[in-house]
């Protein structure tokens, strides 16, 4: 029973007893769309933590608090900065490939502009940090770079006159201005999924395209503020947007790091050039992460992972639960199966007998059976997947329609990975043949000759 005769009689049996097979599919059907639909949820939950939220492959390293509670105010104790030895010790933790150091503004600022993007200007204030420009280069280029060495003193009376990477400061007053750089800065994801999600609705404003605010322009105030007056002689420069990344500050903006310590000395003093307040760590692989965090604490150091490990964690208990369900939906299948086999096996018992009387071997018969379970298993598990898909494409309309927008609000819910689709297919065809391995078994040691009898 080999080759097209083979096929043939598969194809026999499945079409004569389809609705047999119908029957034990079912199950397999629920549990393969629970469980890829489950699975394909939590899939893509983890990626939105652990790789837009929450990315795995740097780690910030801050100053270690010690914060004490003194009724509405809360006193750190702790040191606030790390300087250029702390710096140094952690590039020498093994699976350490390189630590950028970060810099706060320790002064207030004031942002202004935008009244190309919203028709009329707006002032806020803000906060800033710099970063060394090398940690967002595979992401924003050379367009974030530290610009010191840009400055010149070219006269100028309007910023056409110095090119496009530059403006004329200083263009209204009496004797003219100087071409000085843009300054470039960074802002978050995070800032942008807020400003769409909910400060937008607040005003009236409309959504932003991130990728049509490179190159946006505004001007910021540094040593200014409306909330307290800093007493301070007020540094105003103008800053150009050089992209989007997840190392810039969450709520704020980020600029090179000799930009900021330059301000921090100018306002604050030779010594605020010095101080880092935060350093990030590039390691070398996720698996080393987990001695780079002990070896960080052990300097009497903390990891800011924003909530990253517990977020992992908690990720990995449920897709482990979830998975748990629909691995028991499919198992509670198999055993269906098996009793729809025997079945099948017991009305087709003079057909088995018949089949050993004209020269089928004990083999022949267990692997006819085996082949259509794996048909089975094999149909009931595609049906399964597209139940799951449309399952999800339901679930995203519902949402797009009826969710509000929120931070990192993805467009789809799910992350149906062909390797999560063919390792679930691949589930349902063995549970399918493992519960087809008992009757089939059973048929292919019977005696033909009472099959035959009726026996």
């Amino acid at each position: 029973m080999i080759g097209r005769g083979w096929l043939r009689a598969v194809t026999a049996d499945l079409c004569r007893h389809w609705r047999h097979f119908a029957a034990a599919s079912v199950g397999i059907i629920l549990g393969v769309a629970a469980l890829t639909f489950f699975l394909a949820l939590g899939l893509k939950v983890r990626e939105l933590l652990l790789v837009q939220v929450f990315p795995a492959n740097h780690i910030e390293v801050v100053p270690r608090s010690a914060d004490i509670d003194l009724f509405a105010l809360r006193l750190d104790l702790g040191r606030d900065a790390l300087d250029a030895a702390v710096i140094a010790d952690l590039a020498s933790i093994e699976g350490v490939d390189a630590v950028y150091p970060k810099m706060r503004l320790t002064v207030p600022a004031l942002a202004s502009g935008g009244e190309s993007l919203f028709g009329s200007g707006l002032q806020t204030e803000i906060v800033a940090d710099g970063i060394d420009p090398k940690l967002v280069a595979g992401q924003v280029g050379g367009t974030f770079r530290e610009v010191e060495g840009d400055r010149n003193s070219t006269r100028c009376s309007r910023d056409e006159q110095c090119g496009d990477d530059a403006y004329c400061d200083g263009a209204l007053s009496f004797s003219g201005g100087s071409c000085q750089p843009y300054i470039p800065v960074l802002v978050s994801p995070f800032v942008v999924e807020l400003y769409n999600g909910a400060f937008r609705r607040s005003y009236g404003l409309p959504k932003i395209n991130p990728d049509a605010l490179i190159g946006l322009t505004f001007e910021m105030d540094f040593g200014a503020s409306t909330f307290r007056p800093s007493g301070l002689a007020p540094i105003r420069k103008r800053m150009r947007l050089a992209g989007v990344s997840d190392k810039a500050i969450p709520l704020g903006v980020t600029l090179p790091l000799g930009e900021v310590r330059r301000l921090n000395m100018a306002l604050t003093g030779p010594a605020a050039g010095e101080q880092f307040h935060s350093a990030v760590i590039e390691i070398r692989s996720k698996q080393k992460a987990p001695a780079i965090v002990d070896a960080v604490e052990a300097m009497g150091l903390e990891v800011r992972d924003r909530g990253a490990r517990r977020a992992a964690f908690a990720t990995a208990v449920i897709m482990v639960v979830l998975a748990l369900v629909g691995g028991v939906l499919i198992a509670v299948a198999a055993a269906h199966i098996l009793h729809v086999f025997y079945l099948v096996v017991m009305v087709r018992r003079r057909e088995i007998g018949l089949l050993r009387a004209v020269g089928a071997r004990r083999g022949d018969i267990r692997n006819l059976l085996v082949a259509e379970a794996a048909v089975v298993g094999m149909v009931a598990g595609l049906l399964g997947l597209a139940a799951a898909f449309v399952a999800g494409l339901a679930a995203d309309a519902f949402a797009a329609s009826q969710v509000p927008d929120f931070p990192f609000k993805p467009e789809s819910f799910f992350s149906f990975s062909p390797w999560l689709l063919v390792a679930v297919l691949t589930l349902a065809v063995v549970a399918c043949v493992i519960g087809a391995l008992p009757p089939a078994f059973r048929a292919a040691s019977g005696d033909p000759s009472e099959a035959l009898a009726g026996r």
